[in-house]
């Protein structure tokens, strides 16, 4: 899998390798303030971002609020403005699947 970060035009504008949710926060950030600055309406998508593969079964079509990724560690960017950064277990307790 690659490890480009692309708008929802196929743009390649940036880039995270799965191991870290502080690294992909940090890069989103970057990635929307660039794409203020050029002022397009090209979007970034969270379903779209790599390493869609590490987030565990039971999340790949988790909706309660957007999931932009999950690390090597098992910690998650998740919300609107992907600023937060939450363990897996706690955005599991927010999926209407049952998890025993």
């Amino acid at each position: 899998m690659s490890d480009e970060i692309r708008t929802n035009t196929g743009r390649a504008v940036g880039s995270w390798n799965g191991a870290s949710a502080k690294e992909l926060m940090q890069e989103l950030g970057r990635i929307r303030k660039l794409l203020a600055e050029e002022e397009k309406s090209e979007k970034i998508v969270p379903r779209e971002m790599p390493h869609r593969e590490q987030l565990p079964e039971d999340l790949m079509a988790f909706n309660a609020y957007p999931l932009w990724g999950c690390d090597k560690e098992g910690l998650c960017v998740v919300g609107a403005g992907a600023n937060r950064i939450e363990p897996v277990a706690k955005v599991l307790a927010f999926s209407l699947v049952e998890h025993h």
